[in-house]
């Protein structure tokens, strides 16, 4: 043996007597094989998806349970809940209204910070049969401010029940929501392309009830006016409601009609027992069927409930002293019967409506009994 191998092979005898005794002194180095994946064969792809076919028609209920996004074998990315975009369609919202009244449903929603109205109109409902083959529209307008212009909305289909689902956006600012009404206005037009007025509804706004009910589905009844007969001085229509909570009664003067001059103002007047306790007016309109659509406020306790009473005078504004064109007297037993005595009624006892009416106008002689 040479003197240069005989080193390099002490040297490597040496290296591995020290790594026997290394792994001696350590224990054994753990070793792990990764598992080897195998691609699913086709038959059991089809054999998984019948057991999730049979898993859903057990349980079609878990996707209300779920979000529209998940990760697993039940929902893909991307799937949708229809539950989450259908209306409401409880018994109570959409009840059909009794005898022949129109009733049309609503949504309202004010945006404060861009200053608009959002007005959803939905669907309709106990049109009369001589409507069901023409085509219904809705005329909508806000009211004082752009009485000149109007949204139209045309039903998606004919008959007694027609739907829109349509939105129309008003610009208003914040300072004059509460002095503006929006005016809906349902008609149907024949064969002969003639437009047949059906009804109207005027909605009084206040930027606090909007807070309320916004973007919540509404409902109205029409006012059909070829159902009641002119009177002979006239006719007022007042809508009424009581906050019991706030102390609160409001009138609200939407309009007149079948009067002899073209300029009027109203006076409203709250009396307990025999005292005038406050007087209001309107603005002055124009016509012989003015609208004011303006919202009065009074302050009244709800033990003086059966002791108060509304006086609405109609007066002509022409003239240097108002002329009295006619009046009306609105409140409980002690003062009012019949329609009057009613509409006091149906204030009370529907404290989350705007009852609204028509009052026949008494003559200008009534004024003396009254006082």
């Amino acid at each position: 043996m040479s003197l240069m191998t005989f080193p390099m092979k002490c040297g490597l005898k040496c290296i591995c007597t020290f790594l026997s005794l290394d792994f001696h002194s350590s224990g054994d180095v753990p070793f792990f094989v990764p598992p080897r994946f195998k691609r699913t064969p086709q038959l059991n792809e089809e054999k998984e998806e019948r057991e999730y076919a049979e898993e859903w028609e057990l349980h079609p209920d878990l996707h209300t349970q779920r979000g529209s996004v998940t990760v697993g074998s039940w929902f893909p990315l991307g799937s949708i809940r229809p539950d989450l975009y259908q209306l409401p369609e409880e018994p109570s919202e959409w009840a059909l209204p009794n005898g022949s009244a129109v009733r049309l449903w609503f949504a309202l929603r004010y945006q404060q910070e861009r200053e608009q109205l959002v007005v959803s109109l939905l669907r309709a409902a106990n049109l009369p049969v001589q409507c069901q083959g023409n085509v219904t529209l809705v005329k909508l307008q806000l009211l004082p401010s752009d009485d000149r212009r109007h949204r139209q909305a045309k039903a998606r289909r004919k008959g007694c029940h027609p739907q829109f689902n349509d939105t129309f956006v008003f610009q208003v600012s914040n300072s004059c929501i509460d002095q503006c009404s929006l005016k809906m206005s349902m008609y149907t037009v024949d064969h002969q392309k003639k437009h047949h007025l059906v009804g109207q509804v005027m909605i009084p706004l206040r930027h606090s009830e909007l807070k309320e009910t916004a973007g919540k589905v509404q409902w109205r009844d029409l006012d059909n006016e070829s159902d009641q007969p002119l009177s002979k001085n006239g006719d007022i229509q007042v809508s009424l409601n009581y906050n019991q909570s706030l102390h609160r009664l409001t009138a609200v003067v939407l309009r007149a009609r079948g009067l002899q001059c073209c300029s009027v103002c109203a006076q409203v007047s709250l009396k307990i027992h025999t005292r005038v306790v406050r007087n209001k007016w309107t603005t002055v309109a124009k016509g012989n069927n003015p609208s004011f659509n303006e919202r009065l406020t009074f302050r009244l306790l709800p033990m003086q409930l059966d002791t108060a009473c509304l006086t609405l005078q109609l007066q002509q504004a022409s003239t240097e002293e108002p002329v009295l064109l006619g009046i009306v007297v609105i409140g409980p037993f002690m003062y009012a019967r019949g329609r009057e005595l009613e509409h006091w009624n149906d204030m009370v006892s529907k404290p989350q409506e705007l009852v609204r009416q028509w009052h026949p106008l008494g003559s200008a002689d009534k004024v003396q009994e009254l006082q």
